[in-house]
């Protein structure tokens, strides 16, 4: 066919425009990682599986030894890194008063010391670690876009009258405390007119430049309810849509004639609750929502789940049964998905200090490849009378290693959606021990493999490694294909596969 100038300019148009078009429905994945938390990126698969992996419980790391902590410590902590120094808050009971917030510190994450602050008085001494006399059940968190007097953060739900030097009464109403250094803590402010009971989260989301709020929700039993707030609103009352008919779930407790307020039902969307995977008898009893810091987009959530032991009916509000944690995924924090239904972090055996609840605390601390989780356990049922062992305890993950998706002995394949990246080389974060193998294909979006780059070509990966780097043989870079549409096409063989990033 001959072709004239027109022909050939109008032709270089419409494979331009193709190229645009394809490049434009890719995702851009530029430089950042990639996890496989959901089917985001596996667009096609055969043998497949996505799974849910277990941490490695490491044991105790503060037991209930003092006199503030002897009834129970925890359930509810958090952990932070800040300045070098790892910092943890816990609640603990003992007496009158309720519970109380404690803090801890670490060099290493794993020997914790109580340091001795004179803040508190507790039995006619100050000589302890509290930092909040009567504190209800909220997660601390460190604010990065906050002035310094209010780095730190707590959301907090009290009852009935407080003690003297906590501020006004609120009766049970959801506050935010602030501190500029997570000891002193100097203000309160009203942000919600109702009682959430439970270990509330908050943080500030990069991604959607407003803060998150996971509160404890009841429609009809325990859910999970998500309020998005504005910067310049995070210390007034926070924006809900209010009910024609407030759950006064509390009702029966009063202090003096004092009512508590209503638990959050309608007046925030729901973003987790259990579903008929669940058993009969179940809800979801901590949010404990939090984003992963070394990947994008995505969010964590360790919520634990509550199945009610108690014949149905007979309490007013479930308070017997047995708890366990499980793991919830989401890539924007609004829409969430458990991606098995297996414990993430299980009930201890008969004698062990989790042998009945378990309650993830919030919080990431990253060690190389690993990451600690802390948690606190109790070895009584939930709303047993009389005090139980009870302890906070450390568990290993690997970097990544939440979900992965899985091949057997039988063999796998996955493709990806097209992906546009920036950079050199490609690592993944894989395991296949010793028996597995991987290999990686880079092909166009619906088309062919491109030229060496072909599954003959990528040299065999027998590793366990969490940045791998891929090997194609006499390529020694991918910055050619750099800002194309391209699709990646993997064959797994006992393997384990858990992100990747083009670097």
């Amino acid at each position: 066919m001959n072709w004239t100038r027109r022909q050939l300019l109008q032709a270089g148009a419409t494979v331009a425009a193709g190229r645009a078009n394809a490049s434009d429905s890719a995702i851009d994945v530029g430089a950042r990682k990639q996890l496989f938390i959901d089917r985001r990126f596996i667009r096609w698969s055969r043998g497949v599986t996505l799974a849910v992996n277990p941490p490695r419980k490491e044991g105790v790391v503060l037991e209930g030894t003092e006199p503030w902590e002897k009834e129970r410590i925890g359930a509810y902590l958090s952990v932070i890194e800040d300045g070098g120094m790892l910092k943890m808050w816990y609640m603990s009971f003992a007496g009158k008063g309720g519970g109380r917030l404690c803090y801890a510190t670490s060099s290493d994450g794993i020997r914790w010391e109580r340091p001795k602050l004179g803040i508190v008085d507790f039995a006619g001494s100050r000589d302890n670690n509290i930092v909040i006399a009567s504190f209800r059940e909220g997660a601390v968190m460190l604010d990065p876009v906050a002035p310094p007097r209010q780095r730190f953060k707590t959301l907090a739900s009290y009852g009935g009258k407080r003690p003297s030097g906590l501020g006004t009464n609120r009766n049970g109403s959801l506050m935010v405390m602030t501190s500029p250094d997570g000891i002193h803590w100097e203000q309160e402010y009203p942000v919600l007119p109702f009682h959430p009971d439970s270990m509330n989260t908050l943080f500030w989301d990069a991604r959607t430049q407003k803060y998150a709020a996971y509160l404890r929700g009841w429609n009809p039993l325990r859910v999970v309810v998500k309020a998005e707030i504005p910067r310049e609103q995070i210390l007034r009352m926070w924006p809900y849509t209010p009910s024609s008919k407030p759950r006064y779930l509390w009702s029966f407790l009063t202090r003096n004639g004092e009512e508590w307020p209503p638990a959050i039902s309608s007046e925030l969307p729901t973003v987790l609750r259990c579903d008929e995977l669940d058993p009969p008898g179940c809800d979801v009893y901590t949010p404990n929502v939090q984003p992963y810091p070394w990947a994008e987009d995505v969010y964590l959530a360790f919520p634990t789940l509550f199945r009610h032991t108690a014949p149905p009916g007979s309490e007013r509000v479930p308070m017997a049964g047995v708890l366990e944690s499980q793991l919830a995924v989401s890539r924007d924090g609004a829409h969430f998905e458990r991606p098995s239904r297996r414990s993430y972090l299980g009930r201890g055996l008969p004698g062990e200090a989790d042998s009945h609840n378990v309650y993830v605390g919030l919080g990431f601390i990253r060690r190389g490849h690993e990451i600690y989780q802390y948690y606190s356990g109790g070895a009584g049922d939930h709303g047993a009378s009389g005090a139980a062992r009870s302890a906070l305890m450390r568990v290993s993950q690997r970097l990544d290693g939440f979900v992965s998706a899985d091949a057997d002995a039988q063999g796998a394949e996955l493709e990806t959606p097209p992906i546009v990246f920036s950079g050199s080389s490609l690592r993944i974060n894989i395991d296949t021990g010793a028996m597995g193998t991987a290999r990686v294909e880079l092909r166009r979006p619906g088309g062919a493999a491109i030229p060496g780059y072909e599954l003959r070509d990528c040299e065999a990966i027998i590793a366990n490694d969490p940045a791998y780097p891929v090997r194609w043989r006499n390529i020694p870079s991918l910055a050619p294909l750099a800002g194309q549409p391209v699709v990646l096409r993997l064959e797994l063989s006992r393997a384990r596969l858990f992100a990747f990033q083009f670097v």
